[in-house]
């Protein structure tokens, strides 16, 4: 698989994205998808990559390294801080914490409108065919945060999006050869039972289907959560 190619493309957003967030964008992908070969930027670099100005990619890098995916060493450039599976497992039992939380709250009050997109999503979901990791994570990362926001809490929507993308940089970590990287596959059964179980008002099964999705990161990261 060659995902390599396009990680210096700066993504085409809407205006109201500045420079700044592009290039967080691209530097975060970049470290996400091949860590190996960024495991030092320089400044330098990514002006010249990027075709920028200093600003936009200091600022961003600033951003980086304040969420503790990147650290600057003097005279020396930027490396990106590997993660334990300490910090995995931390991870896992903070999503079931507040994903199995707002879910025993949404889901006496959860309204057929609510569940509308949600459904939309998953029926075309299951029509595309993804045969790339990083899409998958994507995908995956989509499904729960467009789940946790029948909240209505902007808060945990921003910190579970937070926290599985440092998941998807462990997993990159991880499975740093190609052959293992092949391994993560996409399945919309798990996804597909849980939103059948929460539309069917079966709450039991609904928190037990969301806590094995969520606890199957242990399998996947082949650590014990306990």
């Amino acid at each position: 698989m060659d995902i390599g190619t396009d990680s210096a493309i700066i993504p085409v957003r809407n205006d109201l994205v500045t420079m700044t967030d592009r290039i967080y964008d691209s530097i975060l992908r970049m470290v996400t998808e091949h860590p190996e070969e960024h495991a030092v930027l320089t400044e330098r670099y990514l002006i010249s990559r990027f075709g920028s100005s200093k600003a936009p990619v200091r600022e961003a890098l600033i951003r980086l390294c304040n969420e503790r995916i990147l650290k600057s060493i003097p005279r020396f450039g930027y490396v990106v801080l590997r993660l334990s599976a300490r910090d995995a497992i931390n991870i896992i039992q903070f999503r079931l914490i507040n994903e199995l939380g707002a879910a025993k709250e949404y889901m006496h009050t959860v309204t057929e409108n609510d569940l509308e997109p949600l459904e939309a999503y998953l029926a075309k979901l299951q029509k595309t065919k993804l045969d790339d990791v990083w899409k998958i994570w994507d995908e995956n990362i989509k499904y729960h945060t467009m789940l946790i926001s029948l909240a209505k809490n902007d808060l945990l929507v921003r910190n579970l999006t937070g926290s599985m993308r440092t998941l998807r940089r462990y997993y990159a970590q991880y499975y740093s050869q190609e052959q293992y990287r092949n391994q993560f596959v996409f399945k919309s059964g798990p996804h597909c039972s849980i939103f059948e179980s929460l539309k069917a008002k079966d709450y039991d099964r609904f928190l037990e289907r969301l806590r094995e999705d969520i606890k199957d990161g242990g399998r996947i990261y082949k650590i014990n959560l306990g």
